[in-house]
């Protein structure tokens, strides 16, 4: 082949390539995109497919963990409840337990009241035989008084029913009652008007300034002795003078004078000292009384059931045996005043 039809062959086969190239082109471009459409398109939707399942799994698995929290939730609200209703049950026997041990105390307190009336009835009784063993029996208190004194508020005292006009200032029976108080106790009174008692001394004051009185002091010892003590001016000044002795006439009886000695002298407790002596005798001797230096005669002293004291200070009336023997301490003291007869 020569030049020219080589260059020739080239230029025809130059046309063809390029419209080959051309189509090429086109099918590239039609081609493919069937291609895509029947072969990529499914596994483009199953890759999706596949997605949307992936997501879906996730929510379910999300779904299922939230439905396993709420069953576990309810579980514990479950059990919590039942703790609630167990508490509530407990409390509620708690409850019943306390109403049925105030209802038991209730009925305790009802058999106390009852044994309480039952004692202070046996202790009147005892309190009669008591004061009927003494020789003078007519003068034994069997009466209760109701009095009002100046401005005071009525209160009651023992009488004696024989003779209405002597009432009960002190009396000592037993160990009972401590008269071993403060200055406000004596002042106000303290016992028990159908056993141990004192009348108190702001009382005491208004009934002697009223009018004259006289004063009846019986006594016993341990042995069944009984003697008496009578005064025919018994006087007791106000709180301004501290309750002080001011007189108690004279002396008539069989157990000897131990109170003269102490007129003039003030009354004193273990709180407030009002004696002559360095000391204080309500502390060293025990009860109120109106001290000097110390003492001939303390009915508001210790109590001593076998009537003896070897430290002398037991409810003395230093004359009783006439030998001065402090050691004695009676068993029984009753103090009476009524208005003089003068």
């Amino acid at each position: 082949m020569g030049f020219a039809e080589s260059t020739n062959w080239l230029a025809a086969n130059e046309i063809n390539i390029q419209q080959t190239n051309h189509n090429d082109e086109v099918f590239s471009k039609y081609g493919c995109l069937n291609y895509c459409l029947n072969e990529v398109r499914p596994i483009v939707i199953g890759l999706n497919q596949l997605k949307e399942r992936d997501t879906i799994d996730k929510l379910n698995e999300k779904i299922q963990n939230l439905e396993n929290e709420l069953e576990k939730y309810k579980l514990q609200l479950i059990n919590q409840e039942n703790q609630v209703k167990a508490r509530d049950t407990l409390l509620n026997e708690k409850d019943e337990s306390i109403k049925a041990k105030n209802e038991l105390l209730v009925a305790k307190d009802e058999q106390f009241q009852d044994y309480r009336t039952q004692i202070e009835d046996k202790n009147r009784e005892l309190l009669k035989c008591k004061l009927q063993d003494i020789p003078h029996s007519s003068l034994y208190a069997d009466g209760i008084h109701l009095m009002k004194i100046g401005n005071l508020p009525a209160f009651q005292v023992p009488y004696l029913s024989s003779s209405p006009d002597w009432i009960v200032i002190q009396r000592r029976i037993d160990g009972s009652v401590d008269f071993d108080r403060d200055w406000l106790d004596y002042k106000n009174g303290f016992g028990d008007k159908d056993g141990n008692f004192f009348i108190g001394l702001e009382k005491l004051h208004l009934l002697t300034q009223s009018r004259p009185h006289e004063l009846y002091i019986q006594m016993r010892d341990v042995n069944g002795t009984t003697k008496y003590a009578r005064y025919d001016d018994f006087n007791v000044a106000s709180e301004n003078y501290n309750y002080e002795l001011n007189s108690i006439g004279k002396f008539s009886g069989t157990a000897g004078d131990s109170f003269t000695y102490h007129v003039g002298n003030m009354f004193t407790t273990r709180d407030q000292d009002h004696d002559t002596a360095e000391y204080n005798c309500a502390k060293n001797k025990g009860g109120g009384w109106w001290y000097r230096d110390c003492l001939y005669s303390n009915l508001n002293a210790e109590y001593h059931d076998d009537g003896f004291d070897p430290n002398r200070y037991g409810i003395s009336w230093g004359s009783w045996s006439g030998d001065w023997n402090y050691t004695i301490s009676l068993t029984f003291t009753q103090m009476m005043i009524r208005p003089s007869l003068k």
